[in-house]
């Protein structure tokens, strides 16, 4: 039985969808289509066996199959195949076994192909090509090609004009969260959301332009490889810029706590220096060289860089929070109080962690050793910090990378990797 025209429309956007025949030409369709036949199955019918060679590709028009594999005895979902996939495609060429049995859980109406006609129309001049190219495609997109090693991960072109519209965005984000997680760290409601923005915005765009300047300059005239450690020469370059901003981000710390330490801007900036190098440091690696690590490893199509960027983004926002976290605290602490020591501010934040045990846990000694670890392992203020360097990882990379080859009034692209 023929297809009738409606069917063969729809018979060839269904086939078009299949993975094996996504490149395929409306004429190489068109001829698949030609040695395909419409078939009707009611809900239950079982399509396949497990083990049983596999004599048909079936498209699927509308319903739902669902196959199931046998392991061991015990039988598990396979998955299911919706409209415009297709069953029977890695098998029916040399009617090898079936991996898993196929059943409908729906009414299914689709579009059957015997192996042997299969097998003749691959061998169509004007279909073979079409073929083997979708599956060179679909191929390349399960093989993970790009896998650069985290510190030998090389810098996009990073203009100065996309970088200060992004760090003047970023401002207003991290300047919230900020004042939020300050909040929770001291008990005291922040005075404002935007402190001081006239010196933030300045600051935060010369400070995300220093680590992603300083990212390039190091790239450019440093070679790790003329050395006798490369390694070591990567891990430095890495880690210099995050050392070398460290000021920077002091000036901007000390705009949020205005409210706490009433020492002058130019004195308060130096509290907490030494953790929050270490903060820095990886903030830097991660908005750098973890977001790049990740972007290349999202197995999402090339199609899609905007998403691919920003799932990056996240996946190296999460690590870079979650790991700066204590530096960070320490830092602020520091910064608004001025006057206790480092000691005494973790002392402050294991004893704030003991209201966090739970109460049947009555020794002394077991209380202290469960809040020390959760003012370790899960600080205070954790979910507000990761959601800050999460969301300004994405709004920084985001909207460098929308922005990159965008060139305002000339202005220079010396950020631009060679």
């Amino acid at each position: 039985m023929g297809l009738t025209k409606e069917q063969e429309v729809d018979c060839m956007n269904k086939f078009g969808n299949v993975r094996m025949f996504s490149y395929c030409t409306d004429a190489a369709l068109k001829k698949l289509c030609s040695n395909a036949v419409p078939v009707s199955y009611p809900k239950g019918q079982v399509l396949t066996h497990q083990g049983m060679p596999m004599e048909n590709l079936i498209v699927v028009s509308s319903g739902v199959i669902q196959e199931s594999k046998e392991i061991s005895g015990q039988m598990h979902t396979w998955g299911d195949i919706t409209p415009g996939n297709a069953l029977g495609s890695n098998h029916v060429l040399r009617k090898d076994a079936c991996a898993a049995s196929a059943k409908c859980i729906t009414p299914v109406f689709g579009y059957k192909m015997e192996s042997e006609a299969l097998t003749n129309v691959l061998m169509d001049p004007e279909v073979a090509p079409d073929v083997m190219y979708s599956l060179h495609r679909e191929i390349r997109r399960h093989m993970n090609l790009l896998q650069t090693p985290l510190l030998e991960q090389h810098a996009k072109p990073t203009p100065i004009f996309a970088t200060s519209v992004a760090a003047a965005l970023e401002s207003f984000y991290r300047s919230a969260l900020n004042s939020y997680l300050n909040a929770k760290l001291t008990g005291q409601a922040p005075a404002t959301l935007f402190p001081n923005m006239g010196v933030q915005i300045p600051t935060r765009v010369a400070y995300i332009n220093g680590f992603k300047g300083l990212r390039h300059f190091f790239e450019n005239n440093i070679d790790a490889d003329d050395y006798e450690n490369p390694e070591a020469v990567r891990l430095a370059e890495a880690i210099l810029p995050g050392i070398i901003m460290t000021p920077v981000s002091s000036i901007l710390e000390a705009c949020n706590a205005g409210h706490m330490n009433p020492e002058p801007l130019h004195t308060r900036w130096i509290r907490g220096l030494a953790p929050r190098a270490i903060r820095e440091i990886i903030f830097g690696v991660g908005l750098n060289q973890l977001s790049d690590y990740f972007e290349e490893r999202i197995p999402i199509d090339d199609e899609s860089p905007a998403l691919r960027n920003a799932l990056g983004s996240l996946c190296a926002g999460v690590i870079a929070g979650y790991f700066s976290h204590i530096p960070h605290n320490l830092s602020t602490l520091k910064l608004m109080n001025p006057q206790k020591s480092y000691s005494h501010h973790m002392k402050d934040l294991i004893d704030h962690a003991e209201s966090r045990v739970p109460n049947n846990i009555q020794s002394p000694f077991a209380r202290r050793v469960g809040a020390s670890f959760l003012a370790l392992v899960f600080p205070k203020g954790l979910a507000i910090r990761t959601s800050q360097i999460v969301g300004s990882f994405i709004i920084l990379n985001g909207t460098i990378n929308s922005l990159k080859d965008f060139d305002v009034l000339n202005l220079p692209t010396s950020l631009t990797a060679r």
